[in-house]
């Protein structure tokens, strides 16, 4: 079984050491006790499909949806800390493997794609508060062993 928290743990722990920012899980990050400075990231799990094994095969697959919000003090800001989510989930070494190992026991992390970018909303600007909004696809099989 493909246990999706543990996905979504490694997730956050990945965007966070790529970008260089604070990850939260569904709210805003907490760091060393305090709400974080803008900007950060906040990731949200969307749903997704799992697929049970075949006969002749024990790995499971599963297709998991999930939102990253980045919310900055300016669109610019937002615009760059974009920019670093999507080479965080994208990127690709020289060799054509993932530049940001997305590290979960028993589960490999085999594709990723990105299903929407909503792009910055500058409707908080006044406020002080710009978000942007992107959804990825990560594709991942249990490491099953064949029957």
């Amino acid at each position: 079984m493909i246990e999706r928290a543990l996905v979504t743990e490694a997730l956050q722990v990945m965007l966070t050491a790529a970008t260089g920012k604070p990850c939260g899980f569904g709210r805003l990050p907490v760091v060393s006790g305090k709400p974080s400075p803008l900007p950060y990231t906040v990731l949200y799990p969307q749903g997704g499909s799992v697929c049970g094994a075949p006969l002749a095969d024990r790995s499971e697959d599963a297709r998991l949806v999930y939102q990253v919000t980045v919310v900055a003090a300016r669109a610019d800001q937002a615009e760059w800390l974009s920019d670093r989510v999507r080479e965080a989930l994208l990127g690709r070494t020289d060799a054509g493997q993932w530049a940001n190992a997305i590290e979960v026991s028993g589960v490999r992390v085999w594709a990723r794609e990105m299903l929407a970018d909503d792009g910055v909303d500058p409707g908080g600007a006044g406020q002080g508060v710009v978000t942007a909004a992107a959804r990825f696809g990560l594709l991942v099989s249990s490491s099953g062993s064949g029957a």
